[in-house]
């Protein structure tokens, strides 16, 4: 047989070239499928031989390489690999979020405000207080505007005797609430332990109610307080001193220190017409005094206008009825034989009658401090 490459001439029976390598085509009668397991065989056989060359038992001297089959599916196991990637990272990430969620949602639960307020008020009832102050300022974070954990901070802050952010929160619970005594009880406490007296002065200075003024008392002694504000009156006062304790009071009008030239407080003071400013001091049982405090107090009295008088003086030839105009507080006094009302004059209550013949009918306004106003006087003639 001749080899159809090469062209060399070699023995029937062989399966490939002894020369060249080639294979040899066998064509015997067969048929068409028998043919296609043939060449089944034959590449399976090409494959052996290939791998024999490989080896180095063979050398073929053929340059040019055999092309491969385009056809050839050479990505099929990476796109199932790809593919089982794929799937690995899906049941990943499922596997991940379920286990996120068992993780996440008992931490929001057992971190949620309620839950921590819970928590922190446990904490303070067993004296934790490191840990409840803890809470307690996470559950601010998450609700600053929240009075129970501003109070709570306030009250955790002390516990722990950081005092500065005491005050800070405790101030800012007051103006949720600014008559809780216990807010105050840990406030003065916080400036007590800080020496911070000047703090506590001025507490006391925006205070109205007594049972709060009465708390304050035990940090500090408070000056007195005046019934009535120092300023710009119309009339007499008088002017009442009281204190938080049991304490003294002196106090002096003439602008000495009520410390040394102080007079004992008594009963009020009355302020008549004028300018007058009150300096006054508390002292304890041990000889120790409170800060001074005072008040100015200016009174001047109106200007009382001449009484009206209505009808006015006149000739009259029937019965006519006399009425004064009185200013409220005030009091009108007349009189009909020319002396002075204001004196031993009548009382004008209601409208009276002008008296027959020619009279001089004089009148006078008195306010409440005594003050007169100017005489009205008029000539009447009553001729029936």
């Amino acid at each position: 047989m001749i080899c159809k490459k090469c062209g060399v001439e070699f023995e029937n029976g062989l399966l490939y070239c002894p020369k060249c390598g080639e294979s040899i085509q066998l064509v015997p009668e067969y048929n068409v499928l028998e043919e296609e397991l043939l060449s089944r065989v034959v590449e399976d056989k090409d494959k052996s031989k290939d791998d024999k060359f490989a080896s180095g038992v063979y050398k073929s001297t053929s340059s040019t390489p055999k092309p491969e089959n385009p056809n050839k599916n050479t990505k099929a196991e990476p796109l199932i690999f790809t593919k089982k990637i794929k799937t690995i990272i899906f049941i990943a990430v499922i596997l991940i979020a379920i286990l996120g969620s068992l993780m996440i949602i008992p931490y929001l639960g057992t971190h949620s405000y309620d839950s921590l307020m819970n928590n922190a008020v446990s904490a303070e009832n067993d004296a934790q207080y490191a840990k409840a102050l803890g809470l307690y300022e996470e559950a601010y974070g998450l609700q600053e505007d929240s009075f129970e954990a501003i109070y709570g901070l306030g009250r955790m802050y002390f516990r722990v005797k950081d005092y500065e952010n005491a005050i800070i929160m405790l101030n800012k619970a007051l103006e949720y609430d600014p008559d809780n005594q216990k807010i105050y009880t840990y406030l003065l406490s916080s400036y007590d332990a800080i020496g911070d007296s000047e703090s506590i002065y001025n507490l006391a200075s925006t205070v109205e109610n007594p049972e709060l003024e009465e708390l304050i008392s035990a940090y500090i002694m408070l000056p007195p307080s005046f019934s009535i504000e120092g300023g710009e009156y119309d009339k007499d006062l008088m002017i009442q001193l009281t204190c938080t304790g049991d304490y003294q009071i002196f106090y002096t009008i003439n602008g000495k220190s009520p410390v040394t030239s102080g007079k004992l407080y008594s009963k009020p003071i009355t302020l008549t017409e004028g300018t007058t400013v009150i300096k006054a001091v508390t002292q304890n049982k041990s000889g120790e005094y409170s800060d001074i405090v005072s008040q100015e107090y200016t009174i001047t009295y109106p200007k009382l206008s001449m009484p009206v008088v209505s009808p006015t003086d006149g000739i009259y030839y029937e019965d006519t009825m006399i009425t004064i105009t009185v200013p409220e507080g005030c009091r009108a006094y007349y009189t009909w034989d020319g002396t002075n009302p204001a004196i031993g004059g009548i009382q004008y209550i209601e409208p009276f009658p002008v008296i027959q013949g020619s009279s001089v009918l004089s009148v006078v306004i008195i306010d409440e401090n005594g003050n007169v106003s100017p005489m009205y006087r008029g000539n009447y003639i009553y001729q029936p």
